[in-house]
Protein backbone atom coordinates (compact mmCIF):
# COMPACT_ATOMS: atom_id res chain seq x y z
CA UNK A 1 0.00 0.00 0.00
CA UNK A 2 2.36 2.33 1.16
CA UNK A 3 4.75 1.67 -2.56
CA UNK A 4 1.40 2.62 -4.02
CA UNK A 5 1.26 6.06 -2.50
CA UNK A 6 5.00 6.46 -3.39
CA UNK A 7 4.38 5.66 -7.06
CA UNK A 8 1.49 8.19 -7.07
CA UNK A 9 3.25 11.11 -5.47
CA UNK A 10 6.51 10.46 -7.65
CA UNK A 11 3.49 10.76 -10.83
CA UNK A 12 1.96 13.73 -9.64
CA UNK A 13 5.69 15.70 -9.12
CA UNK A 14 6.57 14.87 -12.88
CA UNK A 15 3.21 15.53 -14.20
CA UNK A 16 4.18 19.01 -12.66
CA UNK A 17 7.32 19.22 -13.23
CA UNK A 18 5.77 18.45 -16.71
CA UNK A 19 3.52 21.41 -17.08
CA UNK A 20 6.87 23.86 -16.38
CA UNK A 21 6.32 24.80 -13.17
CA UNK A 22 6.09 23.86 -9.31
CA UNK A 23 4.45 26.44 -7.19
CA UNK A 24 0.71 26.48 -6.18
CA UNK A 25 0.24 29.64 -8.65
CA UNK A 26 -2.89 29.36 -10.63
CA UNK A 27 -2.38 30.10 -14.68
CA UNK A 28 -4.96 30.47 -17.42
CA UNK A 29 -5.02 27.10 -19.07
CA UNK A 30 -7.49 25.16 -20.95
CA UNK A 31 -6.50 26.01 -24.78
CA UNK A 32 -3.94 25.34 -26.98
CA UNK A 33 -1.27 27.06 -26.28
CA UNK A 34 -0.84 25.95 -23.07
CA UNK A 35 2.10 23.80 -23.96
CA UNK A 36 3.83 26.57 -25.67
CA UNK A 37 3.26 28.68 -22.35
CA UNK A 38 4.31 26.49 -19.90
CA UNK A 39 7.37 25.87 -22.18
CA UNK A 40 8.01 29.94 -22.13
CA UNK A 41 8.41 29.66 -18.66
CA UNK A 42 11.60 29.36 -16.74
CA UNK A 43 13.65 30.90 -20.08
CA UNK A 44 14.16 34.49 -21.47
CA UNK A 45 10.83 35.32 -22.66
CA UNK A 46 10.14 36.10 -26.60
CA UNK A 47 11.43 39.48 -27.78
CA UNK A 48 9.18 42.43 -27.00
CA UNK A 49 8.53 43.98 -30.72
CA UNK A 50 6.39 47.50 -31.54
CA UNK A 51 5.97 49.68 -33.26
CA UNK A 52 5.90 52.24 -30.88
CA UNK A 53 6.32 52.82 -27.03
CA UNK A 54 4.52 55.84 -25.12
CA UNK A 55 5.62 56.81 -21.29
CA UNK A 56 9.11 55.52 -21.98
CA UNK A 57 10.70 58.99 -22.74
CA UNK A 58 10.63 58.08 -26.36
CA UNK A 59 12.77 55.04 -26.02
CA UNK A 60 12.17 51.64 -27.96
CA UNK A 61 12.35 49.16 -24.76
CA UNK A 62 13.53 45.93 -24.42
CA UNK A 63 13.52 43.23 -21.65
CA UNK A 64 16.98 43.48 -21.12
CA UNK A 65 16.47 46.94 -20.46
CA UNK A 66 14.57 46.09 -17.49
CA UNK A 67 16.30 43.35 -16.20
CA UNK A 68 17.01 44.02 -12.39
CA UNK A 69 13.19 45.22 -12.21
CA UNK A 70 9.95 43.25 -11.91
CA UNK A 71 8.20 43.41 -14.83
CA UNK A 72 4.47 42.74 -15.06
CA UNK A 73 3.44 42.74 -18.86
CA UNK A 74 -0.57 43.12 -19.40
CA UNK A 75 -1.43 42.03 -22.86
CA UNK A 76 -4.76 44.07 -23.42
CA UNK A 77 -6.42 45.98 -26.37
CA UNK A 78 -8.56 49.51 -26.58
CA UNK A 79 -11.91 47.52 -27.18
CA UNK A 80 -11.46 45.07 -24.22
CA UNK A 81 -13.95 45.91 -21.38
CA UNK A 82 -11.97 44.11 -18.69
CA UNK A 83 -8.76 45.06 -19.49
CA UNK A 84 -10.09 48.94 -19.20
CA UNK A 85 -11.89 47.76 -15.47
CA UNK A 86 -8.25 45.92 -14.86
CA UNK A 87 -6.21 49.70 -15.40
CA UNK A 88 -7.43 51.15 -11.71
CA UNK A 89 -5.88 47.82 -10.11
CA UNK A 90 -2.59 48.09 -12.30
CA UNK A 91 -2.49 51.62 -11.23
CA UNK A 92 -2.52 50.63 -7.46
CA UNK A 93 -0.13 48.04 -7.83
CA UNK A 94 2.53 50.11 -9.64
CA UNK A 95 1.87 53.06 -7.18
CA UNK A 96 2.23 50.08 -4.59
CA UNK A 97 5.58 48.81 -5.86
CA UNK A 98 7.11 50.95 -8.18
CA UNK A 99 9.79 52.03 -5.70
CA UNK A 100 10.18 48.32 -4.65
CA UNK A 101 11.54 48.01 -8.26
CA UNK A 102 8.14 47.24 -10.16
CA UNK A 103 7.72 48.09 -13.97
CA UNK A 104 4.35 47.66 -16.19
CA UNK A 105 4.32 47.03 -19.75
CA UNK A 106 1.12 46.89 -21.20
CA UNK A 107 1.41 45.26 -24.87
CA UNK A 108 -1.55 46.94 -27.00
CA UNK A 109 -2.68 43.86 -29.42
CA UNK A 110 -4.25 45.47 -31.93
CA UNK A 111 -3.59 47.59 -34.99
CA UNK A 112 -5.57 51.01 -34.32
CA UNK A 113 -2.82 53.15 -32.60
CA UNK A 114 -5.36 56.03 -32.81
CA UNK A 115 -7.55 54.11 -30.42
CA UNK A 116 -4.63 53.33 -28.34
CA UNK A 117 -3.26 56.21 -27.38
CA UNK A 118 -7.04 57.73 -26.76
CA UNK A 119 -7.99 55.15 -24.20
CA UNK A 120 -4.07 55.42 -22.52
CA UNK A 121 -5.01 59.60 -22.33
CA UNK A 122 -8.78 58.75 -21.23
CA UNK A 123 -7.31 56.02 -18.40
CA UNK A 124 -4.25 57.98 -17.55
CA UNK A 125 -2.19 54.69 -18.12
CA UNK A 126 0.90 56.04 -17.02
CA UNK A 127 2.76 52.90 -17.20
CA UNK A 128 4.61 51.92 -20.81
CA UNK A 129 2.69 50.67 -24.01
CA UNK A 130 4.11 48.55 -26.46
CA UNK A 131 2.29 49.08 -29.73
CA UNK A 132 2.03 45.37 -31.07
CA UNK A 133 -0.40 45.61 -33.78
CA UNK A 134 0.79 42.84 -35.42
CA UNK A 135 0.42 40.75 -32.78
CA UNK A 136 3.97 39.57 -33.07
CA UNK A 137 5.16 39.34 -29.01
CA UNK A 138 1.48 38.27 -28.28
CA UNK A 139 1.75 34.90 -30.86
CA UNK A 140 5.33 34.65 -29.49
CA UNK A 141 4.20 34.67 -25.94
CA UNK A 142 1.22 32.66 -26.87
CA UNK A 143 -1.32 34.67 -25.70
CA UNK A 144 -4.90 33.96 -26.27
CA UNK A 145 -7.11 36.42 -24.27
CA UNK A 146 -7.01 40.25 -23.01
CA UNK A 147 -5.98 40.77 -20.41
CA UNK A 148 -3.36 38.45 -20.18
CA UNK A 149 -0.48 38.34 -17.43
CA UNK A 150 2.83 37.25 -18.02
CA UNK A 151 5.44 38.19 -15.08
CA UNK A 152 9.42 38.14 -15.34
CA UNK A 153 11.40 38.62 -12.53
CA UNK A 154 14.20 40.43 -12.22
CA UNK A 155 16.91 38.29 -13.93
CA UNK A 156 15.14 38.28 -16.78
CA UNK A 157 13.17 35.14 -16.82
CA UNK A 158 9.79 34.85 -18.03
CA UNK A 159 8.15 33.17 -14.43
CA UNK A 160 4.45 32.86 -14.85
CA UNK A 161 3.11 33.20 -18.76
CA UNK A 162 -0.93 33.67 -18.46
CA UNK A 163 -1.20 33.92 -14.63
CA UNK A 164 -4.52 34.23 -13.66
CA UNK A 165 -5.75 37.81 -13.06
CA UNK A 166 -6.13 36.94 -8.84
CA UNK A 167 -2.77 35.35 -8.83
CA UNK A 168 -1.30 38.79 -10.19
CA UNK A 169 -0.62 40.66 -6.90
CA UNK A 170 0.44 37.63 -5.07
CA UNK A 171 3.28 36.82 -7.67
CA UNK A 172 4.35 40.19 -7.69
CA UNK A 173 4.66 40.33 -3.78
CA UNK A 174 6.69 37.00 -4.08
CA UNK A 175 8.82 38.11 -6.59
CA UNK A 176 9.71 41.80 -5.10
CA UNK A 177 10.80 39.86 -2.16
CA UNK A 178 13.02 37.88 -4.01
CA UNK A 179 17.00 39.14 -3.84
CA UNK A 180 17.95 40.69 -6.94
Amino acid sequence: MRSKGLILGVGLIAAVASFGFNDDFKRERGGPKDAAKNALEGKEPPALVATEFLNSNGKKISWKDLKGKVVVVDFWTQWCGPCKASVPHVKELLEKYKDKGLVVVGVHSDPDTAKMKAVVSELGMNWIIAQDGEKKTFTAMAGDSFPDYYLIDRKGILRFADLANAEVDRAVEMLIAEKP
